[in-house]
């Protein structure tokens, strides 16, 4: 699933690209960026799971972060983003305090913010 949604993203070819692995676990889809040579940092809420990635010594940055509460990143931070398996969390409300909408929001606003918008990427 990591290569297809990196293959959606549809990046500059033979290019580096920094990404935003959102939701990123144990960074299991960091390490399909690093393999085709992007560079990377991971957004989870668990820090269990972010455990499990550092002892697998993934080479992106990760950041204990809920999602929820928006990307934690300046405008025009990152090249594009992934996310697997994590982005249907955003409306299961496990605190009264986690209204869906308001966290759908957040996270969309804040992820668009912080990518880089650049008209040059090939079409297909």
């Amino acid at each position: 699933m990591s290569e297809r949604a990196i293959e959606l993203l549809v990046l500059p070819e033979d290019t580096p690209c920094f990404l935003l692995d959102i939701g990123c676990g144990s960074g299991l889809s960091g390490s399909v960026l690093e393999d085709q040579g992007h560079y990377w940092t991971g957004l989870d809420i668990s820090s269990a799971m972010l455990d499990v990635a550092r002892d697998r010594e993934v080479e992106g940055d990760l950041i204990l972060s809920d999602m929820g509460q928006g990307c934690p990143f300046r405008a025009g931070t990152f090249d594009g983003a992934i996310s697997i398996s994590a982005l249907q969390w955003l409306c299961n409300a496990d605190k009264t305090s986690h209204k869906p909408v308001q966290r759908l929001y957040k996270f969309f606003s804040s992820l668009y913010a912080c990518l880089v918008r650049r008209l040059n990427y090939r079409r297909r």
